[in-house]
């Protein structure tokens, strides 16, 4: 028998710039609250966590997209 851990990719897209990240990279739970994964980028991107408060966090089955809020028209 083979285990293997749930793993749960984390694509940023921060200052212009896209990143895949593992959230253990991060120290973070798979289900880590919004809070959690705004912190632990602020964190990464030396910026304060309200600089990330606009921007959306989507949720799939096996990653996080973290994103600006996109504006069409």
């Amino acid at each position: 028998m083979i285990l293997v851990a749930e793993t749960v990719r984390l694509h940023v897209r921060f200052a212009g710039r896209s990143e895949d990240l593992d959230m253990a990279e991060l120290c973070l739970a798979p289900g880590a609250s919004d809070t959690e994964l705004r912190t632990a980028l602020a964190r990464r991107y030396d910026c304060a966590p309200a600089k990330l408060d606009d921007y959306v966090i989507v949720r799939e089955p096996q990653a996080v997209i973290v994103r600006p809020i996109a504006f069409y028209g």
